[in-house]
């Protein structure tokens, strides 16, 4: 049988459900067998060759496993791994004959053998490839720690111990190298002070990159003067949702395996194993899903099933255990405020309802330096919905925006939190208002200009008095209800907790914003007699939008409706009186 029909095979068990996998895996092989047909149509610009997919199956088996009770022995990989390697070797360009995927993105829980994978390409990159393509392949594995950038690296030394291949490498402290291109493989880290510049690599190994705050190493700009660049990140699922590999790697590839969403990128594989929401996680069934090599023989089971007792007996360990054995992205902070994922299913790409004329309470977070400062837009409404005593519900639309001094202030920050906020300028979500101190006049102004562009009903603007003092003065002075919001565990405990409830209960709405995000997923709590209120002395990392929105929200919980006959006659009289 010839490596496509195998699989072909796999991929046919694996959605009709013999072979137990996760939605996105069905949709990795329902998007291989479109691929299948799109070849034998003569559609595609790719063709499959057979004998370079059997090529990456036999070298491997020239390899040995470095550990466990197959230490010593040959490596035959197993149906998974066949199916996203032999697909990336497999799968050639018409044009040349070279690779058709430039880029690899494969998810899957730990312990499945993901740093074995990776060496064994490496170490077949710098050598077949290299040597077919007559180039000096320069290969790097990068992590955010020296240790875990070489833990790739050791890896594929290790695998050439006992193998026949050994002969053909020179390995050293810093480097592997194949003798007779002399190309090789080595570790970078910021850690050694290398972040990879001067470097032209025709291949790069991002490992663990859900440990990877930003995105510089995958900014290396590969291969330019390659002919078959290749980029590779395998990884597991981690406990913070705002790191680029859950923001931009995760949710895109997620996009691109989805047949319902029009994005397509023929030039990047990926496979994500993992379990699904609203699993049975007790269902050791569905720990294969995550585990396509774990679950497959008795050790590797046995140390799943110990690990979920341990995090049934201590619910602090359950998160771990979610993220590492059964690859789910879960937020995970020390008295974190929020949620994250549920924070995020409140998110929607358009409002539920035209705000013209809604009522709005605006809050403000002031800042003093160099810190952001920020504005949110709380507007309540009502759509006729009940809950279960029969009174209306009362949702909120939060609508956010921040400022930052000058540009010289943006790079600060960007430097100092590794957080893209020049990215997010550009995009306009901050507006720089290019002063040594954010400019309160240029503040004011978007909010009053936000405000009468969409018809919003100003109720009361809300302010922490910190920092804001006379511009509370002199919009009071204009007609405008101001309120102070003093920042004390008595006057923000009602707010803090009943905003939560509200995105726990899905009454909140929000248009995407990275800003206001990754304050969220900053934002902790600190407790006093029962009490809580956001902590701004727990962390560095910017909370203001959070802190905005908390402001407004708790003047909007308590607005009074009317109905559209007192709104009516209220406005006539103001008109008329």
């Amino acid at each position: 049988m010839t490596v496509k029909n195998r699989l072909i095979r796999y991929a046919t068990d694996c959605i009709s459900g013999k072979i137990i996998s996760c939605k996105k895996h069905k949709q990795a092989c329902t998007r291989f067998l479109r691929d299948v047909k799109r070849e034998e149509s003569g559609e595609a610009f790719f063709y499959w060759d057979d004998q370079e997919a059997q090529k990456i199956i036999k070298w491997f088996g020239f390899l040995r496993h470095s550990k466990g009770v197959l230490a010593g022995k040959p490596i035959k990989l197993t149906d998974w791994q066949q199916f996203h390697l032999c697909q990336l070797y497999g799968w050639r360009r018409k044009e040349d004959g070279y690779k058709r995927f430039k880029k690899s993105f494969v998810e899957v829980a730990r312990k499945n053998a993901k740093s074995q994978e990776e060496a064994g390409v490496a170490l077949y990159e710098i050598s077949v490839q290299a040597t077919k393509n007559k180039e000096v392949y320069e290969y790097y594995t990068a992590g955010v720690k020296r240790k875990q950038s070489k833990i790739v690296f050791e890896e594929a030394k290790l695998m050439l111990n006992g193998s026949p291949l050994k002969k053909k490498f020179k390995l050293t402290k810093s480097a592997v190298t194949h003798i007779k291109t002399g190309s090789f493989i080595e570790a970078l880290s910021k850690d050694d002070g290398q972040n990879g510049d001067g470097t032209n690599p025709a291949g790069l190994i991002v490992d663990e990159y859900h440990q990877h705050k930003t995105t510089e190493f995958l900014d290396l700009g590969l291969g330019s003067n390659t002919k078959e660049s290749l980029l590779m990140i395998i990884t597991t699922a981690g406990m913070d949702l705002t790191y680029p590999c859950y923001t931009q790697e995760y949710n895109y590839c997620s996009k691109v395996l989805d047949p319902n969403v029009d994005v397509d990128n023929d030039e990047y594989l990926i496979d994500i194993m993992e379990i699904d929401p609203g699993d049975d996680i007790s269902n050791e069934d569905n720990w294969k899903k995550a585990n396509p090599i774990r679950m497959t023989y008795p050790a590797g089971r046995d140390k799943i099933r110990g690990d979920y007792k341990v995090a049934t007996e201590i619910p602090e360990k359950m998160i771990a255990f979610l993220t590492k054995m059964l690859n789910m992205w879960v937020q995970q902070k020390e008295n974190g405020y929020m949620n994250m994922e549920k924070w995020k299913k409140c998110e929607a790409k358009k409002l539920p309802i035209d705000i013209k004329g809604r009522p709005v309470y605006v809050g403000f977070d002031m800042s003093a330096k160099i810190d952001l400062t920020s504005v949110a837009f709380v507007i309540p409404y009502r759509n006729g919905k009940m809950d279960q005593t029969g009174r209306e519900i009362t949702e909120y639309i939060v609508l956010s925006h921040s400022f930052i001094p000058n540009q010289g202030k943006l790079m600060e920050r960007v430097f100092k939190d590794k957080v893209p906020y020049d990215a997010w300028e550009r995009q306009g979500f901050i507006t720089i208002t290019n002063s040594e101190i954010v400019d309160q006049n240029v503040v004011m102004d978007y909010v009053l200009n936000f405000c009468k562009e969409n018809e919003l009903d100003i109720q009361t603007l809300c302010f922490d008095p910190a920092n804001a003092s006379k511009l509370m003065i002199d919009l009071s002075d204009e007609g405008y209800i101001v309120e102070e919001v003093y920042q004390s565990h008595k006057s923000l405990n009602e707010a803090t907790q009943g905003f939560r409830e509200e995105v726990f209960m899905g009454t909140v709405c929000y248009l995407y914003n990275p800003v206001l995000n990754y304050s969220m997923s900053n934002a902790v709590i600190k407790k006093n007699n029962g009490l809580i209120k956001i902590d701004k002395d727990a962390t560095t990392k910017r909370i203001d939008p959070v802190d905005a929105t908390l402001c407004g929200y708790k003047l909007a919980r308590y607005h009074e409706f009317t109905n559209a006959r007192e709104e009516a006659l209220d406005k006539f009289l103001e008109n008329e009186w």
